[in-house]
């Protein structure tokens, strides 16, 4: 079974050049693709409600690898001048990005994903 990348649509922002995707262990946010958690399909599929919400979204981990592209070093922490480009890969904030990430998800979602990215239709706000 493959492993998944879990992908906050949540904290994704239509300003963010990248996608936020779920560090190690639930422990925060990245964009950076190498610093991203790795979840096993088993975790996936016994916490589906928790990781695959709609809020939240599990790809595997190739999709991620396959969109992801070099990153300019200026957008992340902790980057040194001898790192490889490899250290550098985030998956990129567009639309065409998210057509492929939403047909990749592991299971139906309990509520619609609606990301946001630049040139997205903005979300009516409550009254």
């Amino acid at each position: 079974m493959p492993d998944y990348i879990v992908i906050s649509v949540m904290h994704t922002l239509r300003e963010h050049r990248y996608i936020t995707l779920w560090a190690e262990d639930d422990k925060g946010y990245r964009w950076r693709l190498s610093r991203a958690g790795r979840y096993s399909n088993d975790r996936i599929m016994a916490h589906l409600d928790y990781y695959n919400t709609g809020s939240n979204i599990a790809v595997p981990v190739a999709v991620g690898e396959s969109l992801a592209r070099p990153g300019n070093p200026r957008d992340f922490d902790g980057v040194t001048l001898d790192m490889p480009v490899s250290e550098l890969l985030a998956v990129p904030n567009t639309k065409d990005v998210w057509i492929t990430l939403l047909a990749n998800v592991i299971a139906p979602t309990k509520y619609k994903p609606h990301p946001e990215y630049p040139g997205a239709r903005r979300r009516k706000e409550a009254a």
